[in-house]
């Protein structure tokens, strides 16, 4: 059962990628305004959830604080992703974060106690090479193994969102789903509330007076993340989190069929790359993905 809903929460939220996509592209004066916007939705899906359910005081405190953690390490992660992207080139950037599963696997066999056989190793290394692969809308050449400015930046994004992964699941062993949702949203909401400048304020007042703007904002960033990050902390409850987290790194792998889609002739909407190259190494990447799939599942 945690296999289907995380790839549900995978899918999901490789369609909330290409709506992201595409408000950066056409509809949104940088990323700021996103990242504002983010703030305000977790800060109201946050509330709410509180209010309805209220605080578990009664929980111990140390699945209150890692909840509270696994929000702020996945901001933080998703913060210094979108740095490195500023640094590197966007698919090696990609790529290089699409290893925190290997993170979320070692703190798992390391503090939570999970054991993974060598099959299973090999299971995460070939779903963790296929989300790799996958990014890169060229073949990979020699220098995606090179260090660069932006490689040290990239290695926290995949450590942050690694330990929120982890930190989420060591709170739900005290904490129900809904706790560590309203807790995890709310750590995330204070880092992307960093920055809400004044300027940010009024340019998100402006592009939410267009109708297309706002329907994607809400769609985008207003309902189908949630409902991914609830499937997806619902899988973690059920499943050993090594495996999940392995699980809900295919996102690339949803956000490429999405975009190949969209990239057609008939629809014309994104500009994926559809040469008899790029999509060779897509499909390549597609097998490793389904085998390591294949492989956890059985496990």
């Amino acid at each position: 059962m945690w296999v289907i809903l995380a790839l549900a929460s995978a899918a999901l939220f490789g369609v909330v990628s290409v709506i992201d996509k595409r408000l950066l592209d056409h509809h949104l004066p940088g990323v700021s305004v996103l990242y504002l916007w983010i703030a305000l939705v977790l800060s109201f899906y946050s509330g709410l959830v509180l209010l309805l359910t209220g605080l578990p005081l009664d929980a111990p405190r140390d699945g209150l604080g890692m909840a509270l953690v696994s929000g702020l390490a996945v901001g933080i992660g998703l913060a210094l992703m979108f740095a490195g992207l500023k640094l590197d080139e966007a698919t090696r950037a990609i790529a290089i974060t699409q290893i925190n599963p290997i993170f979320v696997a070692l703190l798992a066999v390391f503090f939570l106690g999970e054991t993974l056989v060598p099959a299973q190793w090999g299971a995460i290394a070939l779903v963790v090479l296929g989300t790799m692969l996958i990014s890169l809308r060229n073949a990979p050449d020699r220098s995606l193994l090179l260090p660069t400015r932006g490689t040290p930046i990239l290695l926290g994004s995949a450590l942050g969102l690694g330990v929120g992964f982890f930190a989420a699941k060591y709170a739900l062993e005290s904490l129900s789903i809904w706790s560590v949702f309203a807790l995890q949203q709310l750590g995330a909401a204070l880092v992307f509330a960093l920055f809400a400048r004044p300027s940010v304020w009024r340019q998100l007042a402006l592009v939410l007076r267009g109708g297309n703007t706002l329907l994607l904002m809400l769609l985008g960033e207003g309902v189908l993340p949630i409902i991914a990050i609830i499937l997806g902390l619902a899988a973690s409850d059920l499943g050993p989190i090594s495996l999940v987290a392995a699980v809900l790194g295919t996102r690339p792998l949803f956000v490429f069929i999405i975009s190949t889609i969209l990239s057609t002739a008939r629809w014309g909407l994104m500009e994926e790359s559809l040469t008899r190259q790029a999509l060779g190494l897509k499909l390549a990447s597609i097998v490793l993905i389904v085998v390591g799939m294949v492989a956890l599942g059985s496990g």
